[in-house]
């Protein structure tokens, strides 16, 4: 069974709301979300709702059950006690309330490219994510990307630290925005 954490940007191309997305890396998200609602993906979320939270602000909230990005939170919310769909993890922070497990709390890391100057902050979640589940049980969830140019930037980084990225669409985010 695949385990993997799911950067909201995978099931908002899914769902079409990315203007920068192709048709084919609208196709693989498509392909990744259906594989995940057909039980073949187990979905890394943390137990105090801060990835439910962010894949529900993002979504447009009148057409949700219509929606692929819409269905894909309601199945997490759904499967979110049955640990053959979705696994919980707890996000351990500090004092100063930065996660514990994310393995840059100052900002070292820094890229070339105009828009990923610094580590996105409500990407940090999904690394922190990773990491603990990676300590706590031994195995790797590596982090979905679909259609954000900043995972590619950060790639070399995250991958010393020992996190995994799956892109579903690197070609494309190599040359595009």
């Amino acid at each position: 069974m695949l385990l993997r954490v799911v950067d909201t940007n995978v099931a908002m191309t899914a769902g079409g709301h990315n203007e920068v997305a192709t048709c084919a890396c609208i196709d693989n998200a498509i392909d990744f979300i259906d594989r995940v609602m057909q039980g073949e993906v187990i979905v890394v979320i943390d137990d105090d709702f801060e990835a439910l939270d962010e894949y529900g602000g993002k979504l447009p909230s009148e057409k949700r059950s219509e929606d692929l990005a819409g269905q894909f939170l309601i199945y997490l919310y759904n499967y979110q006690g049955d640990e053959e769909r979705v696994r919980r993890m707890k996000l351990k922070r500090d004092s100063d309330f930065h996660y514990i497990d994310y393995p840059d709390n100052e900002g070292s890391w820094k890229t070339d490219v105009p828009r990923c100057k610094q580590f996105d902050e409500d990407d940090k979640k999904w690394v922190a994510l990773a990491r603990r589940f990676k300590i706590d049980t031994g195995a790797d969830a590596p982090i979905v990307n679909a259609a954000d140019r900043c995972w590619l930037a950060f790639e070399s980084y995250l991958n010393a630290t020992g996190i995994m990225l799956e892109f579903l669409c690197r070609e494309e985010r190599k040359s595009g925005d």
